[in-house]
């Protein structure tokens, strides 16, 4: 679960995101006051389930269309942190 704060664009449960070196498909989105969102609007703080680890504090996300370009970016930016 990691914590997010919007800022721009809409956060939706189902879309691919990107953030740091981890990626996922969203399977929730959890509001500040702890009931479920089905999305979220900028300045908006959400907790995110779906992630495959959990980003360091202070990285940006990004939605993108499909799960695999989520993945694809991960690993490549796995491969140039080593």
């Amino acid at each position: 679960m990691s914590t997010v704060l919007v800022q721009s664009g809409t956060l939706r449960v189902g879309d691919a995101l990107i953030a740091g070196l981890h990626y996922g498909k969203i399977r929730a989105l959890i509001s500040d006051r702890g009931t479920k969102v089905d999305e979220a609007s900028p300045s908006t703080p959400v907790e995110v389930l779906g992630l495959s680890g959990l980003p360091e504090a202070g990285d940006s996300f990004m939605v993108v269309d499909e799960e695999w370009k989520a993945r694809q970016i991960g690993g490549v930016r796995m491969q140039r942190q080593r």
